[in-house]
């Protein structure tokens, strides 16, 4: 910051103004000179010692002044080296000026200025080089007085010389700390700028939405997670109507507090929150956009082990006296056999059969490990299980399974993704073959949200669908239509997905009823879990493919 600006070759362009502007000056002052010399007003101090040599001296000074000029605004740049020599030679041929004019002419006056402004060029020992050289001259212009026989005066020569001196060091003081001052307001700048940089792209990296509205409601900035969670493929241009209806009450009402929303229909849902931009102010509004399917993940996560240990608690102390109820039931049943009681048999072997299935699934629940994330191709990893599942879950059902081009990888736990999914189709199955179990259909979906980038499942059957007054309960546990179901197959592939920060919704469909499990990106995944200290992620890019 303190380095001689000297050590540089060529002039930088803030004091190449200055030389534009001094050249310009030094123009019009010879211009004015030579138009008092040449006219009829008798000014008795210029040229008057010496007439013949003040015009050529005068017309030395002019063309240098034209050949400078147009170097500094002709090139662009001016070396070190021509600028001193610039002003030596300009400090002379003013000081030929001052000899062929005579002792006490004020045109010694204008090497102050030339003295000034090559200083606030040229620092150090160069300035002071002026100064020297321009007090030498007039000391020799004096002697040369005094041999000649005519006036002098040595007083006046010396203190111009102490002025020329004063003045270098007052201007070099001045551009000096005038340089300094420019080069922290710089290093401030540069540090204002990557900060502002480093902010954008913290800003642009985070889960959390973000977008920032001026004073007159138009978007000043947003981040990508903004747009991927309010379901727009670029830039937004203009909010969502419930999310604009939200800022408007924030605006009104600062303590308002917002609810949650869905964008869109295959969105996530959403819970914004306001604060001011510059608080105190109306500058603007910073609107935070938080999925509320991240933060229930976490919630989710904590309660795991909890609900798994009282889970497991429970089918233990019920596994045991109902075993023995079972074997009662079971004997009962024989005898009831015996005596032609089919009926009663029938019912016996029912309840049964529902009670050990809400055993199994509580069981499932208590007893689901930690979720180890592995890279899944998501295309292979369907078709395999869908194999597996053809001639148990769905037996006797039409198949009828979509795999998009463009499905990509996944990051989940394999064996829960695969849990979540064969409760989806054992319940689309079911349904199916309750409406008609001749032409009992499955469809099966796999793709990608063009706008978010997700990888998706969709899942629907043929069947009844869900009825309106079921739709707010069927991912509640023991929720079901059917005495025969347990109720707890929606519940637990909702679980089981919200285990691997994957989103199951119902989504409507014309005929039947239709499931999406919209997974997260492989980004999201390992952002999520870079913040936890106990994850695992195997890459497990080599699964069984379809032949």
């Amino acid at each position: 910051m303190e380095q001689d600006i000297l050590d540089k070759p060529f002039l930088p362009l803030d004091r190449l103004r200055i030389l534009k502007y001094f050249s310009v000056y030094s123009a019009v002052i010879t211009g004015v000179l030579m138009g008092l010399f040449f006219s009829d007003i008798d000014l008795d101090f210029l040229g008057v010692l010496n007439p013949k040599l003040y015009p050529m001296v005068l017309s030395f000074h002019a063309v240098m002044t034209i050949v400078f000029m147009v170097l500094a605004f002709s090139v662009g740049q001016a070396h070190y080296d021509h600028l001193i020599a610039f002003f030596l030679i300009d400090i002379t041929l003013v000081a030929g000026l001052i000899y062929s004019s005579g002792s006490g002419t004020t045109l010694s006056y204008l090497m102050i200025i030339n003295i000034a402004v090559g200083n606030a060029l040229v620092s150090g020992e160069k300035g002071f080089l002026l100064s020297a050289w321009a007090t030498i001259c007039l000391g020799f212009i004096e002697y040369q007085f005094q041999q000649g026989g005519h006036d002098y005066n040595y007083l006046n020569a010396g203190t111009l010389g102490f002025i020329f001196f004063i003045s270098a060091l007052i201007i070099q003081a001045l551009v000096k700390r005038l340089h300094l001052s420019v080069d922290i307001n710089r290093v401030q700048a540069d540090s204002l700028l990557s900060m502002e940089q480093l902010t954008k792209l913290v800003l642009k990296r985070l889960d959390t939405g973000v977008v920032v509205i001026d004073d007159h409601n138009n978007i000043i900035f947003q981040n990508t997670a903004a747009q991927r969670l309010l379901g727009y493929p670029g830039p937004i241009r203009a909010l969502p109507e419930k999310l604009q209806a939200s800022l408007n009450e924030y605006l009104k009402f600062p303590k308002y507090k917002p609810g949650t929303f869905k964008a869109g229909p295959t969105t996530a849902k959403v819970q914004p929150m306001f604060a001011p931009l510059m608080p105190g102010t109306d500058r603007g509004t910073v609107i935070f956009i938080e999925d509320t399917n991240v933060v229930y993940q976490q919630a989710q996560r904590l309660k795991q082990v909890s609900l798994g240990k009282l889970a497991a608690g429970i089918v233990r102390e019920i596994k045991e006296p109902m075993n023995g109820i079972y074997l009662i039931a079971k004997d009962t049943a024989k005898s009831l056999v015996a005596s032609g009681d089919q009926e009663r048999h029938i019912k016996i072997k029912e309840h049964s059969m529902h009670i050990e299935r809400i055993i199994n699934n509580v069981q499932n629940l208590s007893n689901s490990k930690a979720t180890e994330y592995q890279k899944v191709s998501l295309g292979n990893w369907i078709v395999s299980t869908m194999r597996k599942l053809e001639h148990t879950t769905l037996k006797n059902v039409q198949i009828q399974l979509k795999v998009s081009r463009t499905a990509s990888n996944i990051y989940v736990d394999p064996s829960q993704i695969e849990q979540a999914l064969t409760n989806l189709l054992e319940n689309a199955a079911y349904f199916s073959k309750q409406k008609n179990e001749e032409f009992a259909r499955v469809t099966i979906l796999v793709g990608h949200n063009k706008v978010s980038k997700q990888a998706i499942i969709e899942i629907q059957d043929n069947g009844y669908g869900v009825a309106l007054d079921d739709l707010d309960h069927i991912f509640e546990p023991f929720y079901t239509s059917e005495s025969s179901k347990s109720g707890l197959g929606l519940y637990l592939a909702k679980q089981f997905c919200e285990m691997n920060m994957a989103r199951l919704d119902y989504v409507a469909a014309q005929e039947g009823a239709r499931f999406r499990i919209t997974f997260a990106t492989p980004e999201q995944v390992q952002r999520q879990l870079e913040k936890r200290d106990d994850f695992s992620i195997r890459d497990k890019t080599k699964l069984a493919t379809a032949v």
